[in-house]
């Protein structure tokens, strides 16, 4: 059975205008192509979409708008709701994010005013609102597992609250007051953070010790969003205002990888999954789907494009990839910058899987020890006087063993760190379940004690 195919949506301009309409479309990327799969204009009932980002469980894509709260749509972009229900005029969403089991949504923009409000969608109430900022929140994003919600707001700031009480942890200052545009939680180090700012600076933090560790760019032209890799520890990409898209580790001074959109601007991007693409939306329309693994120093765009649409006809404000449910997960590892990689990183799992099946299956060592006996067979033909004794096999053997149980070691631990990672998660969610049944059930009591007190008052 083939997994299903990742879908993409976008927010952007209806035309090149800035009071121009806006409209959110789904894309499925295709064998050789990108078809559009739906599409939804901003209307007075609905308001004006802003961001997207779609529940980690991929039944639901929420919409920030202008005026309307937050909208829940379908994948076919049908509406759901919105939170609040009765959301009229309140401002922009600008930032949301869901937490891990998709119960619960942090809101940011003129809607929260000066606040970060989280939102329980099972309830439909407000749950926590987290202050501290000295504007509205321009980004939000949880973080740690999910035990923290991190925002960063107009004055350069980034706060990191925590979830169960609503204390602010850190309050994260740079040297300047640019405003931050983007942040990230790294799910490989989680205490690490990462921040854009309208000055061009990119930072990581470390929110263990509340404390700059690095800043990968200099001051230039404006960076509008950056992410971490979801499969390449300490790897980040971001966009900025002069068409560049950068690949950069964080523990390196220098770009891995960079390429630039000519006479537009890259105004915001997605990872795919599997680390293999990259999705970025231009201020003239398009949305590029990059591999990249072809994005090298000055690499062209043409070259790392797998598919290319004009997606709006103004400008891109927000890209979101569905991504694997977390109970089916499949772990797959980057190849190195320039090496081979068969698959195209849209390549549905199960057809890489079948087409595995059908190749001839050889155990690891058994192929590696063959493969090095040929390459000494061929030598021996060639050179009379050289022989081959079985200390020379023995050694191939050794080696190839080793570099088998390097491999081994290397996928164990992904997998290892995986199911910590999905440990976790559901730690968290039992842990909220309970605390939201106890709360009902004090609730329930405090009735129960108010009815007897009634009843013996009129007995």
């Amino acid at each position: 059975m083939s997994s299903p195919v990742m879908l993409l949506a976008s927010v952007g301009r209806d035309a090149k205008t800035s009071d121009a309409s806006s409209s959110v479309r789904v894309y499925v990327p295709e064998s050789a192509r990108a078809s559009l799969a739906s599409s939804s204009t901003s209307t007075d009932d609905s308001g004006e979409p802003l961001c997207a980002r779609w529940s980690p469980t991929n039944g639901a894509l929420c919409v920030g708008t202008k005026g309307r709260g937050s909208a829940l749509m379908k994948p076919d972009l049908k509406p759901l709701g919105c939170v609040p229900e009765d959301a009229n005029d309140i401002g922009e969403v600008r930032a949301i994010d869901f937490s891990a089991g998709s119960r619960y949504l942090a809101v940011g923009g003129t809607s929260a005013g000066e606040e970060v409000s989280v939102w329980d969608l099972k309830r439909k109430r407000k749950h926590r609102v987290f202050a501290g900022h000295e504007r509205s929140a321009t980004t939000v994003k949880y973080g740690m597992f999910g035990r923290v919600v991190g925002s960063g707001g107009g004055t350069g700031q980034v706060l990191v609250h925590d979830v169960e009480s609503g204390a602010m942890k850190l309050k994260l200052a740079a040297p300047t007051t640019s405003g931050v545009t983007s942040i990230d939680f790294s799910k490989f180090s989680p205490q690490h953070l990462v921040s854009a700012c309208t000055d061009g600076t990119v930072r990581l933090w470390d929110t263990e010790v509340g404390e700059l560790q690095s800043t990968l760019t200099v001051r230039g032209s404006e960076c509008y969003q950056v992410e971490f890799s979801p499969t390449a520890p300490g790897l980040v990409a971001y966009c900025k205002s002069d068409g560049r898209v950068v690949l950069q580790d964080t523990t390196s001074p220098t770009p891995s990888g960079a390429l630039t959109f000519r006479s537009t601007q890259a105004t915001c991007l997605a990872w795919h999954h599997s680390g293999f693409a990259l999705a970025v939306g231009t201020s003239d329309g398009r949305v590029s789907w990059l591999d990249t693994r072809k994005i090298s120093g000055g690499a062209d765009v043409a070259t790392c494009t797998l598919y290319d649409v004009r997606a709006h006809e103004g400008g891109v404000h927000s890209l979101s990839w569905q991504q694997p449910v977390p109970h089916a997960f499949q772990v797959e590892t980057t190849p190195a910058r320039g090496g081979v990689a068969p698959d195209s990183p849209m390549t549905p799992v199960g057809e890489k899987s079948a087409r595995l099946l059908q190749q001839e299956h050889t155990p690891p060592v058994a192929a590696l020890a063959r493969d090095e006996l040929k390459l000494i067979t061929a030598k021996s033909s060639k050179e009379a006087s050289s022989r081959v004794d079985s200390g020379d096999i023995a050694a191939l053997l050794d080696a190839a063993v080793e570099k088998l149980g390097g491999d081994l070691s290397a996928r164990i631990r992904d997998v290892h760190v995986e199911l910590l990672r999905q440990h976790q998660l559901q730690q968290e969610e039992a842990t909220r379940m309970f605390d939201d049944m106890q709360q009902t059930q004090l609730e329930m009591a405090a009735e129960i004690a108010s009815l007897r007190a009634q009843l013996e008052r009129r007995m």
